[in-house]
Protein backbone atom coordinates (compact mmCIF):
# COMPACT_ATOMS: atom_id res chain seq x y z
CA UNK A 1 0.00 0.00 0.00
CA UNK A 2 1.77 3.26 -1.08
CA UNK A 3 1.20 5.99 0.87
CA UNK A 4 0.35 9.58 -0.88
CA UNK A 5 2.45 12.96 -1.50
CA UNK A 6 1.05 14.27 1.76
CA UNK A 7 1.99 11.26 4.42
CA UNK A 8 5.34 11.02 2.87
CA UNK A 9 5.85 14.62 3.98
CA UNK A 10 4.37 14.08 6.74
CA UNK A 11 7.05 11.14 7.40
CA UNK A 12 9.71 12.87 6.16
CA UNK A 13 9.07 16.12 8.41
CA UNK A 14 8.52 13.52 11.36
CA UNK A 15 11.85 12.18 10.67
CA UNK A 16 13.33 15.33 10.67
CA UNK A 17 12.74 16.20 14.00
CA UNK A 18 12.92 13.32 16.06
CA UNK A 19 16.67 13.15 14.35
CA UNK A 20 17.17 16.91 15.67
CA UNK A 21 15.80 15.98 19.17
CA UNK A 22 17.23 12.70 19.61
CA UNK A 23 20.08 11.95 17.49
CA UNK A 24 20.96 8.68 19.59
CA UNK A 25 17.67 7.27 18.69
CA UNK A 26 17.72 8.43 15.16
CA UNK A 27 21.08 6.63 15.17
CA UNK A 28 19.70 3.22 16.35
CA UNK A 29 16.69 3.93 14.00
CA UNK A 30 18.85 4.30 10.93
CA UNK A 31 20.90 0.91 11.52
CA UNK A 32 17.65 -0.91 11.01
CA UNK A 33 17.64 0.51 7.11
CA UNK A 34 21.78 -1.10 6.77
CA UNK A 35 21.87 -4.94 6.09
CA UNK A 36 24.10 -7.12 8.58
CA UNK A 37 25.62 -10.08 7.88
CA UNK A 38 22.45 -12.07 7.40
CA UNK A 39 21.24 -10.03 5.08
CA UNK A 40 24.09 -11.30 2.31
CA UNK A 41 22.35 -14.65 3.11
CA UNK A 42 18.68 -13.71 1.99
CA UNK A 43 20.04 -12.69 -1.85
CA UNK A 44 20.20 -15.07 -4.06
CA UNK A 45 23.83 -15.21 -4.37
CA UNK A 46 23.89 -16.43 -0.82
CA UNK A 47 21.32 -18.66 -0.99
CA UNK A 48 22.86 -20.60 -3.84
CA UNK A 49 26.47 -20.30 -2.40
CA UNK A 50 25.28 -21.82 1.20
CA UNK A 51 23.11 -24.65 -0.94
CA UNK A 52 26.68 -25.43 -2.89
CA UNK A 53 28.44 -25.25 0.95
CA UNK A 54 25.52 -27.57 2.25
CA UNK A 55 25.95 -30.36 -0.85
CA UNK A 56 29.68 -30.44 -0.54
CA UNK A 57 29.32 -31.02 2.98
CA UNK A 58 26.90 -33.80 2.69
CA UNK A 59 29.28 -35.05 0.08
CA UNK A 60 32.17 -35.22 1.81
CA UNK A 61 30.38 -36.50 4.60
CA UNK A 62 28.96 -39.32 2.32
CA UNK A 63 32.34 -39.93 1.32
CA UNK A 64 33.87 -40.67 4.97
CA UNK A 65 31.19 -42.72 5.88
CA UNK A 66 31.70 -44.93 2.33
CA UNK A 67 35.24 -45.40 2.90
CA UNK A 68 35.01 -46.55 6.34
CA UNK A 69 32.79 -49.39 5.66
CA UNK A 70 35.83 -51.94 4.80
CA UNK A 71 37.58 -50.97 7.84
CA UNK A 72 34.11 -50.98 10.31
CA UNK A 73 33.58 -54.69 8.47
CA UNK A 74 37.27 -56.02 9.30
CA UNK A 75 36.83 -55.34 12.50
CA UNK A 76 33.70 -56.96 13.24
CA UNK A 77 34.49 -60.10 11.65
CA UNK A 78 35.03 -63.47 14.86
CA UNK A 79 37.87 -65.95 14.27
CA UNK A 80 36.01 -69.38 12.91
CA UNK A 81 38.43 -71.31 13.39
CA UNK A 82 39.49 -73.45 16.51
CA UNK A 83 41.67 -72.03 19.11
CA UNK A 84 45.04 -72.74 19.34
CA UNK A 85 47.03 -74.37 21.66
CA UNK A 86 48.79 -71.41 23.09
CA UNK A 87 44.66 -70.12 24.03
CA UNK A 88 44.15 -73.62 25.41
CA UNK A 89 47.08 -73.39 27.72
CA UNK A 90 46.10 -69.35 28.81
CA UNK A 91 42.72 -70.79 29.87
CA UNK A 92 44.10 -73.82 31.95
CA UNK A 93 46.25 -72.30 33.51
CA UNK A 94 43.73 -68.94 34.51
CA UNK A 95 41.97 -72.10 36.10
CA UNK A 96 44.25 -73.22 38.01
CA UNK A 97 45.15 -69.75 39.51
CA UNK A 98 44.32 -70.00 43.52
CA UNK A 99 44.17 -66.34 44.83
CA UNK A 100 46.67 -65.73 47.49
CA UNK A 101 44.19 -64.92 49.95
CA UNK A 102 42.85 -68.07 50.50
CA UNK A 103 46.17 -70.09 51.37
CA UNK A 104 47.71 -67.85 53.78
CA UNK A 105 46.65 -68.46 57.30
CA UNK A 106 45.02 -66.43 59.71
CA UNK A 107 46.43 -65.60 63.21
Amino acid sequence: MALSMDEQRMLAEIERRLTAEDPGLATKLASFRRPGPAGGLRSTRGKMVGTLCTIFLVAIIGLTVYAMIPFRAQGSKSPTSKPTASSQSVSASADQIVPASSTAPRP
